[in-house]
């Protein structure tokens, strides 16, 4: 009498799983079509997909083919469904989403994507990434595009870069190289772009030559971002790769290196290493950063008590609030002043408000205001925080000018002060 055994709705509903135990419906699974019976009440209580099925397209079909998946993985499919609960195994999650996606199990599906989410390394995200993307799960795309955004510096030098990168689909690969906020060197993502167009050649059936090279990668070499690169590190990519730019676009990076407002097709702006949450970002907040880059290799100097930035921008912009470096789980404070044209000082209240890791033993901690202020354009403004404690000065480079879309930023350090790292704004109409 197994309804006295079992203690718990979970229990009587699994003890279903697989029996013909009142079933009113039958599985054939796989190639070989192996019979499984189920329960159509179990069933369509999970999937909207299931109930049009079994109760309202085809209320008399009793037998549903279900092909391309193995026996053991609809067993963990269906142990989800008649249990609530799922043993999750990194070989097999990927074919449980896949269900749960046809299906139309949004529950199973974020099982699923934390499961992936809280396994993911430097040593598989790649793969990751293509796995979800063929899905089309773009949950979990963007889950893994948060952990190669911050952690990209050490994919790159991962022993298992030259066998998954080169297998990534091509909008997987644009995808990459056209984001903002990369931690690593442009010289070494273009080198990974090379092991993939490499291997597209050939997948393309064509002969292994840089021109062939360039065209599959087709406008997507005009994100490899060139202009940051240093003349070593450019030079170095034309002697390994001749022929892949023009002599014209070739004289054009050279020259933006001295000139930096000579036009130049690729993509000039270094690419920020400090990222911000999608919560801002949602309300049309933006981060800029004023440094060139934030890195392991930098100097940082704890507990610098004076920082600040002038800037001008060449739209009218709210100010949100800034980023700042600090020392991993230390609370900071200060006081923050701006200062206008006009002489005259505001002192907005602020509160460390978000943290992102950067590094080992530091984060980026940004500050928000309480009221925005707002700036108007062409005009030259000082942010200054001080009186400060527990923030750190990293040795920087200060970016002199940031082209974005849609507004330019011109940056300068002032005084002693150690240059402010990013900003939060959104341009106003």
């Amino acid at each position: 009498n197994w309804q006295k055994t079992t203690k718990s709705l979970e229990e009587r509903f699994g003890y279903l799983l697989g029996k013909e135990l009142m079933s009113d419906m039958t599985f054939l699974v796989g190639t070989n079509e192996v019979r499984i019976p189920g329960h159509r009440l179990v069933l369509a209580a999970n999937s909207h997909d299931f109930y049009n099925v079994l109760y309202q397209l085809h209320p008399d079909r009793m037998e549903l083919r279900v092909e391309d998946v193995s026996v053991t993985v609809f067993m963990r499919f269906l142990e989800y469904c008649y249990t609530g609960h799922v043993h999750m195994e990194l070989d097999k999650v990927f074919d449980v989403l896949k269900l749960a996606m046809r299906f139309e199990m949004r529950h199973l599906e974020g099982v699923c994507i934390n499961f992936v989410a809280r396994h993911m390394s430097t040593t598989n995200c790649l793969r990751f990434l293509n796995k979800s993307w063929k899905l089309g799960c773009l949950r979990l795309v963007h889950k893994c595009q948060e952990h190669l955004a911050e952690n990209f510096g050490d994919v790159l030098s991962n022993n298992r870069l030259p066998i998954d990168f080169p297998e990534l689909p091509h909008g997987a690969v644009k995808w990459i190289v056209e984001l903002e906020t990369l931690q690593c060197d442009e010289k070494s993502l273009f080198d990974a772009v090379m092991l993939w167009s490499h291997r597209e050649c050939g997948r393309s059936g064509l002969i292994v030559t840089p021109q062939n090279m360039r065209n599959v990668l087709g406008d997507l070499i005009y994100q490899i971002r060139f202009p940051t690169m240093t003349t070593q590190e450019f030079a170095e990519c034309n002697r390994k790769y001749p022929e892949l730019l023009s002599a014209d676009e070739m004289t054009k990076i050279m020259v933006f290196s001295t000139v930096p407002a000579a036009k130049v097709r690729f993509n000039v702006n270094p690419r920020l290493e400090a990222t911000f949450t999608s919560l801002y970002r949602d309300n049309g907040i933006q981060e800029v950063a004023s440094i060139r880059r934030i890195t392991k290799a930098h100097r940082v100097f704890d507990d610098h008590n004076r920082h600040g930035i002038r800037l001008t921008s060449s739209r009218r912009i709210n100010i949100y609030g800034f980023g700042i470096v600090a020392k991993e789980g230390k609370s900071i404070y200060g006081k923050c002043s701006i200062w206008d044209p006009e002489f005259c000082f505001q002192f907005p209240d602020v509160k460390p408000d978000i943290r992102r890791k950067l590094w080992e033993n530091y984060e980026i901690i940004y500050v928000i205001f309480k009221h925005p202020l707002t700036l108007e354009s062409s005009t030259s403004y000082e942010l200054s925080f001080f009186n400060c404690a527990n923030v750190c000065c990293v040795d920087e480079i200060v970016r002199e000018t940031v082209r974005k879309e849609e507004i330019t930023f011109h940056f300068e350090k002032f005084q002693d002060f150690a240059a402010i790292p990013a900003l939060l704004y959104r341009i106003l109409s």
